[in-house]
């Protein structure tokens, strides 16, 4: 089939095209390899890393809650939702997925994505964390949690140092404060401007309402440059 072929080459999109022609294909000659084929398009739409549901289509929207097809159903729609867990746990508990060599020779990409997004979400808040916290919450191993890291960090998603030694991650607050200073900048830009609105204007006080009934904003009340709001530190894994 021209769409596994594809697969070699990472071409989701033109699979995702042809798995979904040849279902309809297969669908309409009532053949059961439609099933199969299917299983195969919900695959592709995960590999994507697309939000949009397979089962939107008037095609597939009568296979949805299709036993046959249920455990696809229910891990494309925990690996939209970022639900690792119930991921995980759909995967262990239907082990019949993997029975399909296309399914269980791909799967695995899948899974590294999706346990690539939890690192992401988990360590977003933190300027400091330990390796082994983080294995520890999306239950996979240290090496594993290691190797992520060290991917987001060269593919310029994570701006931090793996310490190996220590276990630790040590991530650049420099972005951070970059974020800040850009703000306060364009706060102050707002600012200027507002002030020289206001001096050029005629019976124009900051309390009252401007033309139309709308009221008068100070810039105070929508930009507040963070400092470090919401980022902590996490010295060890307990």
């Amino acid at each position: 089939m021209r769409a596994q072929r594809l697969f070699s080459i990472e071409n989701w999109a033109e699979a995702q095209s042809d798995f979904f022609e040849s279902f309809r294909n297969y669908d309409e000659a009532g053949s059961l390899q439609r099933i199969q084929v299917l299983k195969y398009l919900v695959l592709t739409t995960m590999l994507m890393g697309s939000d949009i549901n397979p089962f939107e289509s008037p095609e597939t929207k009568a296979y949805q809650n299709d036993p046959r097809i249920s455990a696809m159903t229910d891990l494309v729609d925990a690996y939209q939702r970022d639900d690792m867990q119930k991921y995980e746990s759909i995967l262990a508990n239907n082990q019949d997925v993997v029975a399909d060599p296309f399914i269980a020779e791909n799967i695995d990409e899948v899974t590294r994505n999706m346990r690539t997004k939890g690192v992401q979400k988990l360590v977003a808040p933190y300027t400091r964390f330990t390796l082994q916290f983080v294995a520890k919450q999306l239950r996979i191993s240290v090496p594993e949690v290691q190797d992520i890291v060290g991917f987001l960090i060269l593919d310029k998603k994570l701006k931090a140092k793996i310490n190996q030694a220590k276990g630790t991650v040590e991530v650049d607050q420099g972005t951070d404060v970059e974020r800040v200073e850009a703000v306060s900048q364009w706060s102050a830009a707002i600012e200027t401007l507002w002030t020289t609105f206001m001096n050029d204007g005629d019976n124009i006080r900051s309390e009252d309402t401007l033309g139309g009934g709308v009221p008068a904003i100070s810039t105070t009340d929508y930009v507040q440059p963070r400092k470090n709001v919401g980022m902590r530190k996490l010295y060890t894994g307990a």
